[in-house]
């Protein structure tokens, strides 16, 4: 009996031990736990890392990597000497006199195609909308992804035209007493006619309509005491023009500044490009956001929906042009070097392309060169880009699909 009393004694005494034994243990599973967590933490935040890094490099790498050279993947004889090709919207227009087609990027299969006789045909787009119309005759037609939106015969000869994205036409026409801007619909309905004295107002060069088609600006070149120098107008459809005299909202004078170019980029953005640089102007009666003035002379300038190319000649012997991209807000995305002697330049599928009859440069719609050689495939006529490195080129006697490497 003693010897159970004191194994029982004795249990108790070691009590205390008991529970320190089990607070090491769980002091120890603790600090396991914690550890296998914070390098779990580490590891999952290495792996993030490191999955940023590597797609921010594959961008890098694929912004600005340099092709050498090409293959050609699908090429077939040009019949056809007189036709003309645009991108639209990823898709490919081909125009001539006789009518246009619009052709899935592959070439092959067209989505529509339309006949007409124009003399000379002339392509507008805004958006996915399409506007083709004869200069110096009366034939307008329009046509949008799927097909055709309308055409009709204006009264007077079209000296210039642009379309918007909702459908709607502006032309400047020739009356024989002067020159009127008439806001037509799609189908030829007149929505205004803007008849401007030319005493009051000059020679309109320059129209424009925004997107959602209430606002509507032209450009006129004017001639004050013996300076000539333009005038924009700006005119709106919508309430804030609905109670001023021939819906016009705002206009602004510049003596000796020629603006031989305007146009709307979406809603009420407007920029009118300048002689010597550019104006960004916002809002249903526009004002002035920011402006750019280039103290070199533009040789070329090009834009997409939201970008702005102006190339420069370069005053360094190793280079013959200079480019400045800009975002539409005027903000100075790159200055680049072009070493081409083009003929042709404009943007294709967000990149800049430059070509002449037997070579081709390409930049992103960064600045950045992506391609610049030569292209063996007889006298180039156009470039356009139809994919992820892969261009239509057009020569004399061919008509191929390249892929750069």
């Amino acid at each position: 009996m003693r010897g159970l009393f004191n194994r029982l004694i004795e249990w108790i005494v070691h009590i205390p031990d008991v529970f320190r034994k089990a607070d090491a243990e769980e002091d120890e599973f603790g600090t396991r736990l914690r550890k296998h967590k914070r390098v779990a933490y580490i590891r999952t935040a290495l792996f993030v890392v490191v999955l940023i890094a590597t797609v921010f490099l594959i961008r890098y790498i694929f912004v600005h990597w340099t092709f050498k050279s090409y293959r050609v993947i699908e090429s077939e004889e040009v019949y056809d000497s007189v036709s003309e090709y645009r991108e639209v919207n990823g898709k490919i227009l081909r125009y001539s006199p006789d009518g246009a087609v619009l052709m899935k990027s592959n070439m092959k299969e067209e989505i529509w195609n339309e006949s007409f006789n124009l003399t000379q045909p002339v392509v507008e787009t805004s958006g996915s909308v399409i506007g083709i119309y004869d200069k110096r005759g009366t034939e307008i037609h329009v046509y949008n992804m799927e097909g055709k939106l309308g055409d009709f015969v204006t009264n007077s000869p079209i000296l210039f035209a642009r379309v918007s994205e909702c459908g709607n036409v502006v032309a400047a026409v020739e009356d024989g007493q002067g020159t009127e801007i008439v806001y037509y619909t799609s189908e030829g309905e007149e929505i205004a006619v803007i008849s401007p004295s030319a005493v009051k107002y000059g020679y309109p060069v320059s129209v424009s309509v925004s997107g959602r088609g209430d606002m509507l600006a032209v450009s006129y070149i004017t001639a004050d005491n013996g300076v000539i120098g333009s005038r924009l107008a700006f005119y709106n459809f919508g309430s804030a023009g609905s109670d001023k005299e021939d819906h016009l909202v705002a206009s602004e004078d510049f003596a000796g500044t020629i603006i031989p170019e305007i146009r709307y980029f979406g809603g009420s953005e407007l920029i009118a490009f300048t002689d010597n640089g550019f104006i960004v102007y916002k809002g249903s009666a526009p004002k002035r956001r920011e402006t750019v003035q280039f103290d070199d002379e533009i040789v070329s300038l090009f834009y997409d929906e939201s970008r702005l190319a102006f190339v420069f000649r370069c005053d360094e012997i190793a280079h013959r042009y200079s480019m400045n991209v800009y975002r539409h807000s005027g903000k100075l995305i790159k200055s680049e070097y072009v070493d081409i002697i083009y003929d042709k330049g404009h943007f294709s599928g967000k990149e800049i392309i430059f070509c002449n009859s037997n070579e081709m440069a390409v930049y992103t719609h960064n600045g950045n060169l992506r391609f610049n050689g030569a292209l063996n495939e007889g006298i180039l006529s156009d470039v356009i880009k139809i994919g992820i490195n892969r261009y239509f080129v057009v020569s004399d006697t061919t008509a191929e699909l390249i892929k750069l490497r």
